[in-house]
């Protein structure tokens, strides 16, 4: 069994513990930009003890400094929309939609982008997996969300910056970006998106206000666990890509990370489930 593989498996069993926290935010009604900026501010410091005991160069490639930030930054609001999200749909509906988009662009990009060429066996593989949606969604499902529209909406943007994502971290990692290096760019954009969402929702006289009035130990611990898992698994991404993994199989490995949080919010929250999804998660 290759490095890269167990490393995109680990990333998708942390990954989805990491995301099952975005429902618990929204389940208990936790301030969304307020979850992402303690998230954020979390992840820069656990990714900063780790340049501590393993220090990198961290300002060799400025342009690809700043690319990664940006996708660190839109992926703050990607956060943020999947709290609001999972207050509309259910976990067994966002997260199916949004493993059946993501993947679909990252492979998209990986052949068109980075000349990825995959053998007949991972591209049934990988259509398979991009099947799973399809039996865990049906008409009936429609009746029991809040807001069936919105939250595919919410769906639809946060696939296209989570397949940005992954696509520029791969993009930095192959032109030869430490792993350290882009992960504590990435957090950084994350932490500064966060911070601007909240000024934005709140305004700059509002802050004290807010921070009081939405801030709680429930929502600090929520977000502590979500940032270790989330920079984690996102090292071990970056770890696959360098020991031979490609966008598009790594990818689509590490979104099965929704069978984990699916699985999380059926026995914590609750939530429906049947035969069929039952026979889709195995």
């Amino acid at each position: 069994m290759e490095l890269w593989f167990i490393a995109a498996l680990f990333a998708a069993i942390i990954g989805g513990i990491s995301n099952f926290f975005f429902k618990v935010a929204a389940k208990k009604g936790h301030s969304s930009e307020l979850f992402m900026l303690v998230s954020g501010l979390c992840s820069v410091v656990l990714v900063g003890l780790a340049l501590l005991v393993f220090p990198e160069p961290l300002l060799e490639s400025k342009i690809l400094n700043t690319v990664v930030f940006l996708a660190g930054f839109a992926a703050a609001f990607a956060g943020i929309m999947k709290v609001y999200a999972l207050r509309y749909i259910d976990s067994t509906i966002y997260f199916p939609l949004l493993k059946l988009l993501a993947p679909a662009l990252t492979i998209a990009a990986g052949t068109v982008l980075f000349g990825e060429i995959f053998s007949p066996l991972e591209w049934f593989g990988m259509l398979i997996g991009l099947t799973v949606p399809l039996l865990l969604i049906n008409r009936s499902e429609n009746l029991r969300q809040s807001n069936l529209t919105l939250g595919l909406i919410f769906v639809l943007v946060t696939s296209l910056i989570s397949a940005a994502v992954a696509i520029t971290n791969n993009y930095a990692i192959d032109a030869g970006l430490p792993i350290l290096t882009v992960l504590f760019f990435t957090v950084l954009g994350v932490f500064s998106g966060s911070v601007s969402s909240f000024v934005l929702k709140h305004g700059v006289r509002g802050l004290n206000a807010s921070l009081k009035q939405h801030y709680s130990q429930e929502l600090l611990q929520a977000a502590v666990f979500r940032s270790a898992g989330a920079v984690v698994s996102v090292g071990l991404i970056n770890y696959a890509y360098t020991v031979g993994g490609t966008l598009s199989v790594v990818q689509v490995i590490y979104s099965m990370y929704i069978l984990v949080t699916v699985v999380l919010a059926i026995i914590f929250f609750k939530e429906h489930w049947n035969l069929q999804k039952a026979l889709a998660i195995v």
